[in-house]
């Protein structure tokens, strides 16, 4: 099953190569077809998925590079089922919201499905080679997609993105070997299951290098202050559709690659540097959200958001507890909603007054009340109202941060850079929303059709989730809770010195 929640759109990707160009209804299709199946194997999933159980569930297993132990391996468990669902259900969003591209269609749609197949890879994998596999193939669609289909400095932002992420994903492989090694020199066994390793006790000092260069991988992906340099750039120049999938589920993967190798591979590297990354954490989520209040491009104003937004769940991640991590992995859900919605909403607005410049836009509401309506829910959502999804997340982080023992007395400090980047959230989310749609009506907003049927229904299925985990989020936390407490109570078996009785835990 899992497999083919990855495969189905991967096979479709490859598939359209032999579709015509002009064949659109065809491409559609193809597009939906396969996206919509994924989604829904995600919610079968979702179904049958065992909640009170720590372990991981549906594994599947097929010896993929026998000679060196390498096996395509997928499995899920609590940290990783919200991830699949979330992703699953924003690649049908993101290929409907793709109709609207006029040239390219079927290169699009097909690039599309292979960036969905690749994340939805990294959260499934645990074989430490596969999963840097998926990784590296989540890379080259968005390369294509913002190379090709972008706006602007499209060129520099891919440049820029790609050698980023390069440089992050070769120490993430060193790392990688180098654990295998460490493995064996403990065991006399060649293993990439994450399962096993993850059992293996690390001495401290190859713990902090490792750590360091797994940690920068996933660092640049999410991205942490300061390595954020590439997200403006790449999301201003980004094609919406493909943005949809970039900062909803593979920012997330950053996220995911905390939980599934930092911390339960090096827990004394993490007491550490927990402090220190905190500090970087806590200054992106203010920083991110200073400079947000001096956008006037409203997709620059989401990218930068986006980095303060993200800064939350990684400073909840590193308080090491589960109140901590459980609302990290709420917001991870909540991020992925609320960025998309508002990046669908930017393209709305674009497509009808031909710009996103907050300068040249007011009064929209008159002409558009039924956008002027769900924006208003997602902006509210967007800056953490207390019965909308957004709260329920920065509150559950901000109570894990505040009770951490990892963060060396400066939790304090940290809640209140996390207060102060909520109160400019508000700021320029009241900013984004009131500049363009109330005010006084000008020329350009004449004429102005509201968002069609179709389009609402895009933005419907995200308004219902931000009521929906802002007022009953449990049923969210309770699949998650096993495998949090599970990662956070995890004993090392596997010693260095194989003849010794298993007593460092």
């Amino acid at each position: 099953m899992l497999s083919l929640i990855i495969f189905i759109p991967f096979i479709a990707a490859l598939g359209l190569i032999w579709v015509s160009k002009e064949n659109q209804a065809a491409i559609k299709m193809v597009g939906v077809g396969a996206a919509g199946a994924s989604f829904a194997l995600s919610l079968w999933l979702l179904y049958s998925f065992d909640a009170a159980n720590p372990e991981m569930q549906f594994v599947q297993m097929f010896h993929w590079v026998p000679a060196l132990h390498i096996n395509y391996l997928v499995g899920v468990d609590g940290i990783s089922i919200w991830m699949v669902v979330l992703t699953a259900f924003l690649g049908v969003i993101a290929i409907l919201f793709s109709f609207s591209q006029k040239e390219g269609l079927r290169n699009f749609v097909a690039l599309m499905l292979a960036l969905e197949a690749g994340t939805l890879g990294v959260f499934l994998a645990l074989d430490t080679i596969l999963f840097y596999v998926f990784w590296e193939l989540m890379l080259v669609p968005t390369y294509f997609l913002i190379g090709i289909w972008g706006e602007g400095r499209r060129v520099y932002a891919t440049m820029k993105f790609v050698i980023f992420t390069l440089v992050g994903s070769l120490l993430m492989l060193v790392a990688i070997l180098s654990l295998t090694m460490v493995h064996y020199g403990a065991t006399h066994d060649v293993t990439f299951d994450l399962r096993v390793l993850t059992l293996t006790h690390i001495d401290p000092a190859t713990q902090m290098w490792m750590f360091l260069f797994f940690f920068v991988a996933f660092a640049i992906k999410i991205p942490v202050f300061p390595l954020h340099s590439w997200l403006p750039h790449a999301y201003v120049a980004c094609p919406i559709p493909a943005l949809i999938l970039l900062t909803g589920a593979m920012s997330k993967t950053g996220a995911y690659g905390f939980l599934r190798f930092c911390l339960p591979l090096f827990p004394e590297a993490v007491e550490s540097f927990a402090a220190v990354i905190g500090l970087l954490a806590a200054t992106g989520m203010v920083y991110g959200a200073w400079i947000a209040v001096a956008q006037r491009d409203l997709k620059a104003l989401v990218a930068y958001s986006s980095i303060s937004h993200l800064g939350f769940i990684v400073i909840g991640i590193f308080a090491h507890n589960g109140t901590g991590i459980e609302g990290s992995l709420l917001q991870m859900i909540n991020h992925g909603i609320i960025a998309s919605a508002l990046f669908l909403i930017v393209g709305f607005i674009e497509m009808r007054a031909g710009t996103r410049n907050l300068n040249e836009l007011s009064g929209l509401s008159k002409a558009m009340p039924v956008l002027y309506g769900t924006f208003m829910l997602i902006m509210l959502a967007a800056l953490g109202l207390p019965g909308l999804n957004g709260f329920v997340g920065e509150f559950l982080i901000l109570m894990g941060v505040w009770t951490s023992s990892m963060f060396a007395g400066l939790s304090g400090v940290f809640v209140l850079m996390g207060g102060l980047s909520i109160v400019l959230a508000s700021i320029y989310m009241l900013y984004m929303f009131q500049g363009s749609m109330q005010g006084k009506p000008d020329q350009n907003s004449e004429g102005m059709t509201d968002i069609g049927r179709c389009e609402f229904k895009l933005l419907v299925p995200a308004c219902l989730l931000i009521l929906l985990i802002g007022l009953y989020p449990k049923p969210f936390i309770d699949r998650v809770s096993p495998s949090v407490n599970s990662l956070l109570h995890l004993e090392k078996t596997v010693n260095l010195h194989a003849g010794e009785e298993s007593d460092h835990h």
